[in-house]
């Protein structure tokens, strides 16, 4: 019998999130089953990308992976016992790059739905619409693009609401992107929403309930409101992403409403993009336990024109601690046809109006004339030397300034990387005047950054963005 409770207590162990529970007879019967204990690292797994499922490329990997993945079951195991956010409750949801999925950003796990079901949607903090792929409407749902793909289905959810077009809520939920279309009182609210890469969805609104996960294991549902889209201009974009969480500022935003229950805030730590990691960081909303070296810089909400985006009064640009002549009315954030910069997840690449990304340029060529010029997909790209070759400590260490006297100083692989075979780019994209500047996620990578929306403040520190 000792030994049958020590079988159980194993499978436990290896399950994990749930105990394997053994027929009571079964146990005392003489007979015996056996199933084979096979390493997450055994070739007979085959190799499969964005996983840690099979053999690693070398000792050194497979050692990280092995450190990673202990750090994030001890994180989880705090957080069964209810050791982690005792002091401080939040919610958290799954968090990690999307490389291994051919796009340049971020993603989180949702769940969403009655019974609920998991959705990875890409994180945008300059959008406010949240929105799925769907089949609700459909005529024939077999031509929908995603027909053969994961999709939200609205009639297998008991907590999917419609919201009727011809509701006060309907009237009010978006006046730039709601239609007037309304067919009958009880048809549901139509939606047309573009973005400003040429993205276009269109679809309808709807209420839907999603499952929160506090950091000690309790678990809340909040309502949202969502947009089910049957239409998508871009299907090849989104073959293996399931839709968008919107992190903007304005009432609709998925943000706003949830930092609004949880405590007026949000934060996500930005891991290193090219590296594919099987185990999440986390979105926060809530007050998590203070962050050493956290810099805060003021939210300019009211100032700007950009009500709806994460606009930050930048002060300057240095490179190798000199502040580059660049026009204060670059950063000007009152202007209403230009100027100031925006904190924005969804941008891959730091947009720098000419005024400044030329200066940026100038302080960079010297250091980067040893190499040949190119052309690739940046502005400003160099043929990459042979491998061992490439000397980064020669590279001007670049840092922007924040009113208040915060500073980014990223690391010199947020600001010069690959671009193809051969080939490395500057990090950065020139757009005309007049147009605005914007902070993209490569830029911001390796640091933990947190959105105060009650207070108006964004905050950066440093982090590797490794489980506690």
């Amino acid at each position: 019998m000792e030994r049958n409770i020590s079988l159980v207590s194993l499978l436990c162990f290896i399950i994990f999130n749930g105990c394997l529970v053994l027929d009571a007879d079964a146990v005392k019967s003489q007979r015996s089953e056996k199933l084979k204990l096979i390493h997450r690292h055994s070739p007979e797994l085959g190799h499969n990308p964005g996983t840690t499922l099979g053999p690693p490329k070398n000792s050194e990997e497979r050692l990280k992976q092995l450190v990673q993945s202990d750090k994030a079951r001890l994180h989880a195991i705090k957080r069964r016992l209810g050791v982690v956010g005792k002091a401080n409750d939040w919610v958290e949801l799954p968090f990690r790059s999307a490389a291994d999925m051919g796009v340049g950003q971020y993603f989180v796990s949702l769940r969403m739905g009655t019974p609920a079901h998991t959705f990875t949607l890409l994180v945008d903090t300059g959008s406010c619409l949240t929105w799925l792929k769907c089949k609700y409407l459909c005529l024939d749902c077999s031509a929908v693009p995603w027909a053969g793909g994961r999709f939200f289905s609205p009639n297998e959810s008991s907590s999917f609401k419609s919201i009727p077009c011809s509701s006060q809520e309907c009237k009010t939920i978006d006046k730039t992107s709601t239609l007037p279309t309304c067919p009958h009182p009880n048809a549901p609210c139509y939606f047309d929403y573009s973005y400003l890469d040429g993205l276009n969805v269109g679809g309808t609104y709807f209420n839907e309930t999603v499952k929160f996960r506090f950091s000690n294991g309790r678990k809340k549902g909040l309502e949202m409101t969502m947009g089910c889209i049957d239409d998508l201009n871009q299907p090849k974009r989104f073959q293996k992403i399931d839709g968008v969480l919107a992190l903007g500022l304005s009432p609709l935003s998925f943000a706003v409403k949830a930092a609004h229950e949880f405590g007026g805030k949000f934060s996500f730590c930005l891991e290193n993009h090219w590296i594919i990691k099987s185990e999440s960081s986390y979105l926060v909303f809530g007050s998590e336990d203070q962050v050493p070296n956290m810099q805060f810089t003021d939210l300019l909400t009211e100032e700007s024109k950009m009500t709806s985006l994460y606009p930050i009064k930048v002060t300057g640009i240095s490179v190798n601690g000199t502040m580059l002549d660049i026009p204060s009315y670059v950063w000007d954030m009152t202007d209403k046809e230009a100027g100031g910069m925006i904190v924005d997840s969804g941008t891959t690449i730091t947009h720098l109006v000419e005024q400044a990304f030329d200066k940026v340029i100038a302080a960079f060529e010297p250091s980067l004339s040893m190499y040949n010029k190119t052309k690739g997909n940046l502005n400003y790209c160099f043929s990459d030397p042979p491998a061992g070759e490439f000397d980064e400590s020669r590279i001007p260490r670049l840092a922007l300034h924040f009113e208040g006297g915060a500073k980014l100083e990223p690391a010199v692989g947020s600001y010069i990387f690959d671009d193809s075979e051969g080939v490395k780019c500057l990090g950065f994209t020139r757009v005309a005047w007049p147009e605005t500047n914007i902070l993209g996620n490569f830029l911001m990578q390796n640091h933990l950054w947190e959105f105060d929306l009650a207070n108006k403040k964004v905050g950066f520190a440093p982090s590797k963005c490794m489980l506690d």
